[in-house]
């Protein structure tokens, strides 16, 4: 990370001392923001599952894509700190928050799995956790690259939000509806 502990201080206006006493790195402190990413993130699940809990699959589904595209617009700098902290630091110096983050990360992948696995055709899927595990790991993959780190691929691809909530609808629709047990193509 770039970003001084002197220059954070000065950000959040308090001495560098007090920041110090609160936080003793700067890991720590992307330790905490990502605690709080998670929890706001939970509680914006926990709303929309409750609020759609009688709601069609595929009312579900764009629910869900359009709530992971908002945090990761809103939280774009935490989740662009994390990822960058994550990829380039190595696996033993910090494994206890690798680790952490990790946990955290796939509690609410299975959380939001298994409230769209409740809907899904079990005559399509026998297994439809894990569809819907690894469903979600791929939406959301392609939802931080576009949104967190923009087009870094070349090829000049720019949605709108709006866009970009339909098309991750359209793929994780795409992906359920699929019947990996006689190679049909979607319904």
């Amino acid at each position: 990370m770039k970003l001084t502990m002197v220059e954070l201080a000065k950000h959040a206006q308090c001495g560098v001392g007090t920041l110090y006493g609160r936080v003793p790195n700067k890991e720590s402190l992307l330790v905490c923001l990502h605690e709080r990413f998670l929890d706001s993130g939970l509680a914006s699940s926990a709303r929309m599952f409750s609020r759609c809990q009688d709601a069609a699959f595929e009312i579900r589904v764009r629910e869900l894509c359009s709530m992971m595209v908002d945090l990761l617009s809103a939280h774009r700098g935490v989740t662009r700190a994390i990822t960058n902290y994550l990829f380039t630091r190595p696996s033993e110096e910090n494994s206890a928050s690798v680790a952490a983050f990790r946990l955290n990360a796939t509690a609410g992948f299975k959380q939001a799995a298994a409230f769209l696995a409740e809907a899904v055709d079990r005559k399509i899927h026998p297994r439809p956790q894990v569809a819907c595990e690894f469903d979600l790991l791929a939406a959301h993959d392609v939802a931080q690259s576009r949104v967190v780190f923009g087009d870094r691929s070349g090829l000049q691809i720019h949605y709108s939000k709006k866009a970009l909530k339909a098309r991750l609808t359209a793929l994780v629709l795409a992906y359920l509806r699929h019947d990996f047990s006689t190679g049909s193509k979607p319904r």
